[in-house]
């Protein structure tokens, strides 16, 4: 009988991730997700936040694919707005970088940066996706917060 595991040469680890959290943020479990940071406006109001996820794909998926998931993601939101998409090397890793607004039901319109990054581990390439969001409201105090977060990221 044979075993596999985990972490292990056929199953590797998942990369480290590293978000630095400004003045005010704190960490915060949610599901779903492998870190997140929140400023957390209480119960009645929105939090502004940033998460990572983690999607392990096949060998060989590439920065232009997962730049095109996130543009497929984008299209199918509500009454969508870009803003902006680039690619820009942030720290000595590549990424791509959307920022847009929509419209949801619960909130009303969100800003959201969604950057992503690929890891290459031999047999599997991990997609490594930073989601920071905030309503207009925050425009100009939590988005710019956001934004440095994003810069900041560290993978590895």
């Amino acid at each position: 009988m044979s075993q596999a595991s985990f972490p292990s040469d056929a199953f590797p680890a998942f990369p480290a991730v590293t978000l630095e959290a400004p003045d005010g943020w704190e960490p915060r479990a949610f599901a779903g997700t492998v870190l997140a940071l929140i400023d957390d406006r209480g119960p009645d109001a929105f939090s502004p936040n940033v998460v990572v996820g983690v999607t392990r794909t096949v060998a060989g998926h590439t920065l232009d694919e997962a730049s095109a998931a996130v543009e497929e993601y984008v299209s199918r939101l509500p009454e969508v707005a870009p803003v902006d998409s680039a690619r820009v090397d942030l720290g000595d890793r590549a990424w791509a970088v959307s920022e847009f607004a929509y419209t949801t039901d619960s909130v009303g319109t969100v800003v959201q940066v969604v950057a992503v990054t690929v890891v290459d581990h031999g047999p599997v390439t991990d997609v490594v996706r930073v989601t920071g969001t905030a309503t207009p409201a925050d425009y100009e105090t939590s988005l710019p917060a956001i934004r440095q977060i994003v810069a900041d990221a560290r993978v590895g």
